[in-house]
């Protein structure tokens, strides 16, 4: 399985451990990150304190990330710094049929005061689940308990192939020797 993360730049300082205790609970679970964009921003952030970020091709990097919501089989938003990025990356995952998981700590105080907080959580959509946390511990559950959801319905789905006669072999042959070696004993 593999996820992409997304969160916001602003207040990243204040963040990052919860964007890191995610990232942590993926390669836990054995889910691939699809592009670690952490380590760069915080190396960066660094680097340029107090200084205008002037240096993206912002096109290359949309490009890219819509690319990437294409791959993935999910997408995971560390949203308590709700931005217009991570509303338009919510669309486009969501439009390619790929799960949202919107995480929030709504006892920030930016949280409390904007009017229009719940919007992204007040979407409705089979695909978009919308959680609040608090703790480290509490993100560990949540994001524990949205992969186990989506393992259980990877192992649903129903898959037919159409194979030329030397990759039918190949696959069939491990099988019959199989058949072959449990007849034997």
């Amino acid at each position: 399985m593999k996820m992409h993360v997304i969160g916001s730049l602003r207040e990243f300082d204040d963040d990052i451990d919860f964007i890191r205790t995610i990232l942590k609970t993926l390669r836990d679970n054995r889910v691939l990150l699809a592009h670690n964009w952490v380590d760069a921003a915080a190396d960066r952030r660094k680097r340029q304190a107090g200084h205008q970020e002037t240096s993206f091709d912002w096109q290359e990097l949309v490009d890219t990330n819509i690319s990437i919501l294409k791959e993935v089989d999910a997408l995971i938003v560390e949203g308590s710094r709700f931005n217009y990025s991570q509303g338009f990356q919510t669309a486009i995952a969501l439009q390619n049929k790929k799960p949202v998981l919107n995480l929030y700590r709504e006892d920030l105080p930016e949280y409390k005061e904007w009017p229009d907080k719940l919007f992204v959580s007040g979407i409705s959509h089979p695909l978009f689940t919308s959680k609040p946390y608090k703790t480290q511990e509490d993100l560990e559950k949540i994001v524990g308990e949205f992969i186990d959801g989506l393992s259980a319905k990877t192992h649903e789905l129903d898959i037919k192939l159409a194979l030329d006669a030397p990759a039918y072999e190949k696959l069939d042959q491990p099988l019959r020797a199989r058949v072959k070696a449990e007849r034997a004993l």
